[in-house]
């Protein structure tokens, strides 16, 4: 769930900087009006490139963090969740 939530949010993050990095004359103003471009550009989709790499990333780092916590509260005598 919170790879649908974030994803349009890292898109937008990464236009921005390779933006900067690449030193173009500012194509995008700020964050809402990249939104908003890429929107009109390649539609609600465009969004969302990369979502699976988003995931691919965050489902093994969030199933060894609840692992590891897990582990740990069993470690000092706490029962599981």
């Amino acid at each position: 769930m919170s790879t649908i939530v974030t994803a349009p949010i890292d898109i937008v993050k990464t236009r921005l900087m390779l933006q900067r990095e690449s030193k173009l004359d500012g194509s995008y103003k700020n964050g809402i009006h990249c939104a908003y471009q890429v929107l009109l550009t390649e539609g609600p989709r465009g969004l969302y490139k990369g979502g699976f790499a988003i995931f691919a990333r965050l489902g093994p780092q969030t199933t060894i963090t609840f692992i590891l916590c897990e582990k740990l509260r069993e470690f000092v005598g706490l029962k599981a969740l």
